[in-house]
């Protein structure tokens, strides 16, 4: 059994992390901002990202699974809570520059489904919290104030007061334990309380460094009247309930304190997530020693498992200790929260990059290594792998074309292109053959020699099949079915519409399939005229399409959250599974694993399903 093929066996036997029949293959890790525990339900643990991820764990933190949060372009998700009532109820607070989605979402099935709650629809949402002595009472801290509802979030009133800059935005919320009209409040500049559920407030910073970002408020359950906060000047205590703070002494460079929290199994015992990492005091925060130098941001601790406890960090990732938080370990399967922006296959190797590294793989996505970034920290825009040699690699960032020929090891400068050029796309062909697709226009390099115009249109995506090759921008299409010998232009599928992908069919090259910001379009006389693909398709944004390299006639393409398969070369199709909120932004059925269909989604990675033989598609319709 060849190495592929073993790493094949041994991928369908792992672990399903999955969006329908989607398999989540990493790389796994990312910044994680919140960490919650589903307090009835053991082992269930939810994480969020601020850039609108949410994920799912039902074993401890041990792997974890996407959950269908509609999400948006620009949203900042600065909150999830558990509703204390149900573990299936959750709380997300939106901030967002487009005001129709901003607001808090909830879901009474566990994240199957999701609904803006009316009445939040327009607010910056910061921070939620519940009143531990009353759960139906809930307050948001929003860019306009505090807002409060005491019936389960259905009506909400504000209870600051209006336009006041001073009591906004509130980041975050918290009630006193034992009276639910005793709400703190912290602010980007100083914390606030009201004793009367809103009708009075009154500044309460005394102690505190001026002008201090709070992070955190959390009254302690076991002292009445202490209470612990955390902000950008440190970490600190009152025993009077907030009439006066005492800046505890936390570890030299551990300033800048995101969170504070008691451990509810040991009172005496209380963490702060700092910029320098994470600390623990075993004497209510008179005496503190750093535990890990992680940036930790959120914490939950498990509610049945005492010593058990969780982080979400912006630099490792989501993290679990088994030891009442001495030691930290990562534990990011299935969670995935990078910016990857490209992917390619040769011989048996995937590569994926984005944002700061490039990660390889040896076992079609089984185990990734991380190779690092470009030379100089540069971003990496792009990747390329050469089909002659699968461990020479391309890649291209925001200051320079890059070549491996070590799998991305080391690397050395390409030059040839016109200065200040930026290769936004690559194609690696056989013969050493380079295509880069620059805002300067399409380039060509042959065995490393210098680069050649091909074309003067700025490219910003490209795609290969087999001799095939296409190249475009969002008004513009060329295509080439001679290995790039000779290229032609494009007609517009429609007037005004913006290009996303293009296809060429391998076996019948007059054949192409064009996503667009309209649609799905086909062509059947080489990209001349077009006609928009509609059966089993809406005429709305088609993200990504693909032929599929060796069946005849195999066709994918992603639209409104699914994925869509066609047999008969884009005439008609149906869905490859019933997932929803599902955007690849490319695919990718590499020679050495054509039974494989990849995906490439932004922020979450890369995912695969079993691509099914025509026959079994037809039968399976048939047997309908």
């Amino acid at each position: 059994m060849n190495l592929v093929a073993l790493c094949l066996l041994l991928l369908s036997a792992a672990p399903v992390f999955a969006l329908g029949s989607w398999r989540s293959l990493g790389p796994y890790g990312g910044a994680a901002d919140i960490v919650r525990v589903i307090p009835d339900k053991k082992d269930q643990v939810l994480a969020a990202t601020g850039n609108g991820l949410v994920f799912l764990s039902r074993n401890g933190a041990a792997s974890w699974e996407p959950v269908a949060f509609p999400s948006r372009p620009g949203a900042v998700l600065h909150a999830i809570e558990v509703d204390p009532h149900s573990g299936d109820t959750w709380y997300v607070g939106i901030e967002a520059a487009n005001l129709h989605i901003s607001g808090i979402y909830r879901t009474t099935d566990a994240g199957r489904s999701w609904m803006l709650l009316p009445q939040t629809s327009g607010l910056a949402v910061w921070s939620i919290a519940f009143a531990p002595s009353a759960p139906d009472i809930m307050a948001a801290g929003t860019g306009a104030g505090v807002y409060l509802s005491r019936d389960h979030g259905a009506t909400w009133k504000l209870i600051s007061p209006p336009g006041d800059p001073e009591l906004r935005p509130v980041v975050s919320l918290a009630f006193d334990p034992a009276n639910p009209d005793t709400i703190y409040a912290g602010t980007t500049h100083l914390p606030w309380k009201t004793s009367d559920a809103g009708a009075n407030w009154q500044s309460i910073h005394a102690g505190m460094i001026d002008d201090s970002d709070v992070f955190s408020i959390v009254p302690d359950a076991k002292r009445p009247g202490r209470v612990l906060a955390s902000a950008c000047s440190g970490a600190y205590a009152s025993a009077d309930r907030a009439a006066r703070w005492t800046r505890l002494n936390t570890p030299k460079g551990a300033f800048r304190t995101y969170f504070i929290a008691i451990d509810p199994a040991h009172p005496d015992t209380v963490f702060a997530g700092t910029s320098d990492g994470l600390a623990k005091s075993t004497t209510g925060g008179s005496a503190w020693r750093m535990v890990s130098r992680v940036p930790v941001k959120s914490i939950a601790f498990d509610p049945f498992v005492p010593s058990r406890m969780f982080f979400a960090s912006a630099a490792d990732g989501l993290l679990v200790s088994s030891d009442g938080g001495e030691t930290l370990r990562q534990s990011n399967v299935g969670f995935t929260n990078r910016a990857f922006t490209s992917f390619t296959a040769a011989g048996g190797f995937l590569y994926v990059g984005g944002s700061s590294d490039l990660y390889g793989s040896a076992s079609m996505a089984l185990r990734w290594d991380n190779l690092g970034p470009l030379p100089g920290n540069d971003h990496l825009l792009v990747v390329a792998a050469s089909p002659d040699s699968p461990r020479t690699v391309f890649g291209a960032g925001y200051h320079g074309l890059f070549e491996s020929v070590d799998g991305g090891k080391t690397w050395r400068t390409r030059s040839g292109l016109p200065e200040g050029s930026r290769s936004r796309s690559l194609v690696a062909a056989r013969g050493g053959v380079l295509f880069a697709g620059t805002d300067h226009g399409l380039f060509r390099s042959n065995a490393g020699s210098s680069f050649t115009r091909v074309s003067p249109s700025p490219v910003e995506w490209m795609q290969a099949s087999g001799r095939n090759l296409a190249a475009l921008n969002s008004s513009t299409a060329i295509v080439s079915r001679n290995g790039g010998a000779t290229w032609s232009t494009c007609s517009a599928p429609a007037p005004g519409v913006a290009w996303y992908a293009l296809a060429i069919d391998p076996s019948s090259p007059d054949v192409a399939l064009a996503a667009t910001s309209r649609g799905l379009y086909r062509s059947e006389d080489a990209c001349r005229a077009w006609t928009p693909a509609m059966n089993g398709l809406d005429q709305a944004t088609a993200e990504a399409v693909l032929f599929h390299p060796t069946r005849t006639g195999e066709a994918f393409v992603a639209q409104a959250g699914k994925v869509f398969l066609s047999i008969d070369r884009g005439r008609n199709w149906r869905p490859l599974d019933s997932t929803g909120g599902f955007w690849p932004s490319s695919f990718l059925i590499p020679a050495s694993a054509p039974d494989r269909l990849f995906a490439l989604v932004p922020g979450r990675g890369v995912f695969s399903t079993t691509a099914p033989p025509s026959t079994a598609v037809t039968n399976a319709a048939l047997a309908k």
